[in-house]
């Protein structure tokens, strides 16, 4: 296999004590690294701005706000419940299609028929904190009462609204485990789904 010497360009930064030659074999696809070991920076990447830092000063990138909002309970009661704002977060997001397969005899395979595009299904997980040695409890309530409610809610983040164009989610499940021998970090999980609104207009 041939292999090609490429000089790396003075802006990048490799293990800041080393800088050089960097062999590449031809045809080998390069996998990012991991974690804090491997640092490159080049001029030419515009380099992403964070909107916050964390209670431990790390850079925010993204976040999962829900805005406080109010419901109608099962006696018909407003129920209010309170907004928060996650700085710590990933999502995982997958869809289907609805397609009808019907089989028809003396044919080999079937015929699809495509429907529509199924719901966006979330998965999250995270860790709600602060930097005092504190358990979080207002944060780690209001939590769970928007976890709780019945009904579709808002969110706002850059990947769920600017990449999935997903603006209303339906919360399906939830978890909030503990970590033994931490009081203010705590992870919690949850899956949803994405919601539509739709106008329901009244026939006569």
């Amino acid at each position: 296999m041939a292999v090609k010497i490429y000089k790396i360009p003075d802006q990048a930064s490799i293990f800041p004590k080393s800088k050089g030659n960097f062999l590449l074999g031809t045809g080998i696809a390069i996998q990012a690294l991991k974690g804090a070991a491997f640092n490159i920076t080049l001029s030419e990447i515009e380099k992403e701005e964070a909107i916050g830092k964390t209670d431990y000063a790390t850079p925010v990138l993204d976040r999962l706000e829900i805005p406080e909002g109010t419901y109608i309970d099962l006696e018909g009661n407003e129920i209010n419940f309170p907004g928060i704002v996650i700085d710590t977060i990933i999502f995982e997001a997958s869809k289907s299609k609805n397609i009808v397969k019907t089989a028809i005899q003396g044919r080999n395979g079937k015929i699809k028929e495509y429907v529509a595009d199924d719901d966006f299904m979330i998965n999250a997980r995270g860790f709600i904190s602060n930097k005092s040695n504190v358990i979080p409890l207002n944060d780690l309530r209001a939590f769970r009462e928007i976890m709780e409610v019945p009904q579709q809610i808002d969110v706002i983040s850059q990947y769920l609204n600017e990449v999935l164009e997903v603006y209303q989610i339906v919360v399906e499940n939830f978890s909030m485990p503990q970590i033994e021998g931490v009081r203010n970090e705590l992870p919690f999980t949850f899956q949803a789904s994405s919601d539509v609104p739709i106008d329901l207009e009244e026939l006569e």
